[in-house]
């Protein structure tokens, strides 16, 4: 039956079943439990071993931040801080200012402000303020050591790199802090600070306001001296040419061209007024006309003119008061009668004065219409002679017009140039500031730096990051085989226990003598995994070996060999490493006749050959003393032979060898061997040793049945005890699963049970 000892529930060991190979277990439990990238407990692990190299690398960090802060020079901070305003107070109502509205802006204005403050002009005006730059105890305390001529671009320089100004968030008030050795000339500088950054702000609006003022005055007499030479042509040219401007604009005493581009000239102005006059001759005498017309086809005492007129009206009363009396004498009188003829006289007088008046103003109506036609023909004649003198100035008025339009351009600008510079000249004696003082810097009593607390976290943290740096380096340059399971996750090889490390009061045999000490139950478990490897029982020949010397290949072969004696086997241990044998001394038994001299030919196995050992049931076939070299004499087929005689003589031949790289013995021994197991020593074997190994015992065909870890230190993995894998059957799993490590103590009971399993 497949199976491995594990402890119970009782403390006791018990035999749990496995199917399958021990392989399969460890991959299956790599694949399940350990398919993450990053294992943290490998990373623990390296940090443990490496536990007094961090510490040493921390404490030395931190050492040195404790000198370094103690060997500093304190610093002292004072803070002033501005109130800055975005949009400045008006005093005549017509300075420039950012709007009220642009918020959008206000942090890029902050951020101008503090640029301003860092700027190197500003520290100058402070250095220059201050005298520093002559100032013994600030270059003292500045370590500003350079030449006299040098001193104030030094002091500059050191100026701004203590100063600190922060960008604050939703508020217009702005810190401005300096650091110094001395507490009162940081005071100093950061006030001065304040009060330098609000005269410079002054300044420059001073200067902007000069400067415009200049600008406008510069740009106002070339645009005066423009305007007067476009006048002088104008003026030239409507000389030369005889155009007479009858506007008021350019040429006119007041210089305001009410007219504009388009003012008739002296032609035009008559033709205009002619043509008006023209109009209005026409009009009266279409009018005249009318009425003149209209009297030819109306009766003369019809005409409205005739019953309107005044001197017709009185006749006409006139005539009726005579014809009334007329008709009273006619009732008393006679016709021929004296008084009524006289009447009948004066009647026919009124009416030829009416006739003559009203002829009279019939007359006038046709006057007034052969005037009026007479007039309209004159205008006529008169506009047409002024249209073709117009035509021909307006050829000629081209040109006077370009030069006019080009007048008022220049008007124009020169009168908006003009006005801007009696405002700017206006504004130019007001000073606007939108940077007032807050709060004034005061000494401080404490130092902001250097702060040790701070200091010896960020050396801790330095230290810890360069630790853990040294720590990655040693571990990924560092191959060799720390913990048990690093066997089998690397290289697939079942791993059949673990041995812890001895200490330094104890040797292997004595060790290995003493039921009780901290080997000698892990030498037991790997004899039992042994044996539980294969459903046949345990192999009847067994090579034990290691990738390099002093890996522990002896101990591991005595160890095993003894532990078999003591289940009731007869086993045959033999020393096949002929070039260092050590498995004669181990037992106390002597070098030679031994293996060199069968494989040589000078003796043949049998018992007087073999040694018997103060163990029971453990015999010992030492190395002898090799005449030829030993790999030679292993080649050929004596050592099968013998392997073959002393299986038939014993139950268990266990076989020691030397190392397999670097040697041929160990691979001619593992091809006729039945089972090989692999030494590996904790932190000593390396990985390239281990896989070149193992691909040479695989070119032999040698069955390699598992691995044994030697001088494992538990307390490397924070445990005590020993240390063991362990597998169990679920019935409830399709599959055996491996557990892992587990904490054992020593028991005298275990040593009953191993014995009856």
């Amino acid at each position: 039956m497949n199976g491995i000892i594990v402890n119970g529930p009782d403390g006791r060991n018990e035999l749990v079943p496995v199917t399958g190979y021990a392989p399969n277990f460890m991959r299956q439990f790599e694949d399940e439990h350990r398919g993450d990238l990053i294992d943290l407990r490998d990373i623990w692990l390296a940090l443990w071993r490496n536990r007094y190299l961090i510490l040493v690398v921390v404490a030395a960090f931190l050492a040195a931040g404790f000198i370094v802060t103690r060997l500093m020079t304190p610093m002292y901070m004072a803070t002033a801080s501005v109130a800055i305003d975005q949009q400045q107070d008006k005093v005549l109502g017509t300075e420039d200012s950012a709007p009220a509205g642009a918020l959008q802006d206000t942090d890029r204005f902050l951020q101008t402000q503090v640029d301003i403050l860092h700027s190197r002009a500003l520290a100058a005006r402070v250095i220059d303020s201050l005298n520093l730059a002559a100032n013994a105890r600030f270059l003292k305390a500045m370590h500003v050591e350079a030449e006299p001529a040098a001193r104030r671009e030094t002091a500059i320089g050191e100026l701004l790199g203590h100063l600190d100004v922060e960008l604050p968030k939703n508020s217009r008030v702005l810190p401005i802090s300096f650091q110094s050795p001395d507490p009162k000339t940081a005071a100093v500088i950061a006030n001065s600070y304040a009060e330098n950054f609000i005269a410079a702000n002054l300044q420059r609006h001073f200067d902007t306001s000069t400067y415009s003022k200049n600008f406008l005055q510069q740009q106002l007499g070339i645009t005066k001296s423009r305007l007067e030479n476009s006048e002088q042509a104008m003026l030239a040219y409507a000389r030369a040419v005889g155009i007479v401007d009858t506007s008021q604009g350019a040429g006119f005493p007041d210089g305001n061209d009410r007219g504009g581009a388009g003012s008739p000239s002296l032609t035009t102005s008559n033709l205009i007024q002619l043509n008006q006059s023209y109009a209005a001759a026409r009009s009266a005498r279409l009018q005249a006309q009318e009425r003149w017309q209209a009297a030819q086809a109306t009766p003369v005492m019809s005409l409205p003119e005739v019953l309107t007129s005044p001197a017709i009206q009185q006749l006409e009363q006139k005539r009726a008061e005579v014809q009334a009396d007329y008709q009273q004498q006619l009732e008393h009188r006679q016709p021929d009668h004296p008084a009524v003829k006289a009447q009948a006289a004066q009647l026919a007088e009124l009416d030829s004065q009416i006739a003559n008046i009203a002829a009279t103003v019939k007359d006038s109506i046709r006057t007034q219409y052969v005037t009026a036609a007479r007039q309209e023909g004159a205008l006529s004649g008169a506009v047409s002679q002024l249209k073709g003198a117009t035509l021909s100035e307006q050829t000629r008025g081209i040109r006077y017009n370009i030069l006019k339009r080009e007048v008022d351009t220049n008007r124009q600008l020169y009168d908006g140039l003009l006005q801007r510079y009696k405002e700017v000249s206006a504004e130019a004696g007001v000073t606007l500031n939108n940077i007032s003082i807050v709060d004034l810097a005061e000494p401080s009593s404490s130092p902001v730096s250097p702060n040790l607390m701070v200091n010896l976290a960020l050396a801790g943290i330095v230290g810890a990051v360069l630790a853990l740096l040294i720590v990655l380096g040693r571990e990924m340059f560092n191959d060799r085989i720390r913990n048990p399971d690093e066997v089998e996750r690397r290289f697939g090889v079942p791993i059949l226990g673990a041995v812890p490390k001895l200490g330094r009061r104890l040797s292997p045999v004595e060790a290995l003598a003493d039921d009780r000490s901290i080997i000698t139950e892990p030498y037991q478990a790997v004899r039992a995994a042994i044996d539980l490897a294969q459903a046949a029982g345990p192999p009847s020949s067994l090579l034990i070996s290691s990738s390099q010397k002093g890996e522990g290949k002896s101990t591991t072969a005595l160890a095993i060999a003894r532990s078999s004696a003591a289940s009731g086997r007869r086993v045959l241990l033999i020393d096949g490493d002929m070039r260092n044998p050590s498995l004669h001394g181990f037992l106390n038994a002597s070098l030679d006749p031994g293996l060199a001299d069968v494989l040589e030919g000078s003796s043949h196995f049998d018992d007087q050959l073999v040694q018997h050992t103060d163990i029971e049931n453990l015999d010992l076939l030492s190395a002898g003393r090799p005449k030829a070299s030993p790999a030679q004499l292993l080649s050929g087929t004596r050592f099968r032979d013998l392997l073959q005689q002393a299986r038939g003589r014993y139950d268990q031949v266990i076989i020691d060898t030397p190392p397999i790289l670097g040697l041929a013995d160990t691979l001619e021994m593992a091809a006729v061997t039945e089972q090989t197991i692999l030494v590996v020593g904790c932190d000593r074997a390396h990985r390239r040793a281990v896989k070149e190994s193992l691909k040479r015992l695989t070119a032999v065909r040698a069955d390699i049945l598992g691995s044994v870890l030697l001088k494992f230190a538990p307390r490397r993995t924070f445990e005590r005890g020993l240390y063991s894998y362990y597998y169990y059957d679920d019935e409830q799993h399709a599959s055996p699963k491996l557990l892992g490590w587990t904490r054992r103590r020593p028991d005298p009971k275990d040593q009953d049970d191993r014995a009856q399993a």
